[in-house]
């Protein structure tokens, strides 16, 4: 198993989680610009801003179950 860990830490390195969690909060976004439609000119900021929140939430978190 430790091998296993080893070549994953090589392919994705130790902060994989950040770039992935961004990524969907990315697509998060562009779906909730489709679904607000003339709302999004006064809400899209907010809603980029709490799924980027979110994403680091989720980054630091798992960063800190690791250690």
């Amino acid at each position: 198993m430790s091998l296993l860990k080893a070549v994953k830490k090589l392919i994705l390195g130790d902060t994989w989680i950040l770039p992935a969690s961004l990524c969907a909060a990315i697509a998060v976004t562009l779906v909730a610009r489709e679904l607000l439609g003339e709302h999004w000119r006064h809400a899209g900021g907010f809603v980029l801003l709490a799924t980027v929140a979110a994403a680091l939430v989720v980054s630091v978190q798992r960063s800190a179950r690791a250690r």
